[in-house]
């Protein structure tokens, strides 16, 4: 990846095998500002977030028609990709409230997922549903990740 350039990480979800008709939407978007700045965006039905710089992520919380949630987490730290996604929501994890914690000594587990620098994760919920990421475009400055809940 480019050095001092600004990064876009194009978001496709998708849900395989909806368990009982639970599907997922995206209900909250954030970005942790790490003075790089970021945006989301929708294009053609995906997600985007634009960001200034490494140092940054923006984290997705999906909900379900049956409340089952989940965050995924996606940033470029020290010039590579990461990623991470955490289910089993209790009602006070936002992706507000989780996203900064990357960044936080407070947390050691999720600043120790950013530092692993994932170009894919799978992680199952409390159900057995599975979710997963991998980035599909894993360098340069315009990724590209696929998300599936299965």
């Amino acid at each position: 990846m480019s050095q001092g350039q600004g990064y876009s990480i194009k978001v496709l979800i998708f849900q395989t095998n909806p368990h009982q008709n639970e599907f997922f939407r995206v209900v909250e978007k954030t970005v942790w500002n790490y003075a790089n700045g970021g945006t989301w965006s929708e294009t053609d039905g995906c997600d985007i977030l634009r960001m200034g710089g490494s140092g940054t992520s923006g984290a997705l919380r999906l909900l379900s028609n049956k409340g089952e949630g989940c965050i995924i987490t996606l940033g470029v730290h020290n010039y590579k990709r990461w990623g991470d996604i955490i289910t089993n929501l209790k009602n006070d994890q936002t992706a507000c409230v989780i996203n900064p914690q990357y960044y936080s000594k407070d947390f050691p587990d999720r600043e120790k997922q950013r530092e692993r620098q994932l170009t894919s994760y799978e992680v199952a919920d409390l159900q057995g549903r599975k979710f997963s990421f991998e980035y599909v475009v894993t360098d340069g400055n315009e990724l590209t990740v696929r998300v599936v809940i299965a």
